[in-house]
């Protein structure tokens, strides 16, 4: 090949390189001419319309859906413990071992006196890595912190780090999977062998919801014998969803803050491509027994209980907006017909994240203090 002829080929090779890379960008972060390549795609495909979108639920509607009354609460968490971990002894959860422990990560929380590490395995070799924080100048009072989807619980650093200079200890968890926790290889029958490595594999298992509420639950048991004047739960996106579940089942929450966590099911079918959830979130087995209009109500009822969903009006990832104004009323009414409980949705219209900003957390302080 003649020097004109390598130097073609370069020219030719650069300007491939350049058009990969400018596909790469117009791909991820949109730049000119997505909109336009966009707009030729849509007109393209057949747009299917969302018939449910602005359909909106009343009084009568809602009360068709409700199963709890105070008459039949008992007995409604006793069928959701069924339903999530068959006819398992909960009591007899316990954890493998509680070690003490240096993390520089939280070297810069001032009212911070030690960390342990606490480690639970399941079934199948599924682990649940988390910490309890020890603050300096306590207040006798607990807090469990659950992160979400986003992977380890130190990302709720923020959240951790203004509950403990507040004087809680704080128990923090990640969703399985998820941080520090493993994801195991396991033998299903008739499938083989697959590694747990999303969510959804979890059907493959019995009771699969047991696996995302049974660490708490585990760490509960270890907390009673603690003797703390009381036990608040918060967790933020998939941590919302179990702090949800676990508030409804277990009444040794009193106060229960789930952040973007849950939408009522008929809610996440009218905005499908933002709202509908993970696995975990809409498993029928269980949410067709027991609904999320149900759980909000028994994690809200009880003597000295209560509940606080905080929902992000311009949340980027989901149960955003003002569908939450379909439900809360009704079921902080419905609540209040209960001897004892509260329930209640703020949305907060500080930012536009998918977190729990500095808002929430001064109202979770306004409702613990």
């Amino acid at each position: 090949m003649g020097k004109k002829g390598i130097i073609r080929l370069g020219i030719i090779s650069i300007l491939l390189l350049a058009a990969l890379l400018y596909g790469v960008l117009i791909g991820k972060y949109q730049v000119f001419p997505y909109s336009l390549l966009k707009s030729l795609q849509d007109n393209t495909e057949i747009q299917l319309e969302n018939a449910l979108e602005n359909v909106a639920y009343d009084k009568k509607d809602l009360e068709a859906l409700v199963s709890v009354t105070e008459a039949t609460s008992d007995s409604l968490r006793t069928v959701l413990r069924v339903l999530l971990f068959g006819e398992q002894n909960l009591m007899e959860l316990k954890y493998d071992t509680i070690l003490t422990v240096k993390d520089d990560s939280f070297k810069d929380l001032a009212n911070l006196n030690q960390i342990e590490k606490f480690q639970i395995t399941q079934k199948y070799n599924i682990q649940s890595i988390g910490y309890i924080l020890h603050p300096k100048v306590g207040n006798n009072r607990l807090v469990l912190y659950h992160q979400g989807h986003d992977g380890d619980f130190l990302i709720g650093k923020k959240t951790i780090a203004y509950l403990v200079d507040k004087g809680f200890t704080v128990y923090a968890f990640s969703m399985p999977l998820k941080g520090r926790n493993n994801r195991p290889v396991v033998e299903i029958p008739k499938i083989g062998k697959i590694q747990l490595s999303n969510h959804e594999e979890f059907k493959y298992l019995d009771h699969p919801l047991q696996y995302f509420i049974a660490p708490v639950i585990t760490m509960l048991n270890y907390a009673d014998g603690k003797k703390f004047k009381d036990i608040t739960m918060v967790g933020v996106s998939g941590g919302g969803w179990t702090t949800t579940l676990v508030a409804a089942m277990d009444t040794r929450i009193r106060a229960s803050f789930p952040v973007a966590g849950t939408s009522p099911m008929f809610l996440r079918y009218q905005e499908q491509s933002r709202n509908y959830g993970d696995f975990e979130q809409t498993f029928p087995e269980v949410y067709t027994k027991i609904n999320y209009l149900d759980l909000y109500i028994l994690g809200a009822t009880g003597e000295n209980r209560s509940q606080t969903q905080i929902l992000n009006k311009y949340d980027p990832c989901c149960y955003g907006g003002d569908g939450y104004l379909q439900y809360d009323t009704f079921i902080s009414n419905l609540v209040k017909k209960f001897k004892n409980g509260r329930f209640q949705v703020l949305s907060d219209t500080t930012h536009t994240e998918h977190k729990i900003s500095e808002w929430s957390l001064n109202q979770i302080w306004i409702e613990l203090k």
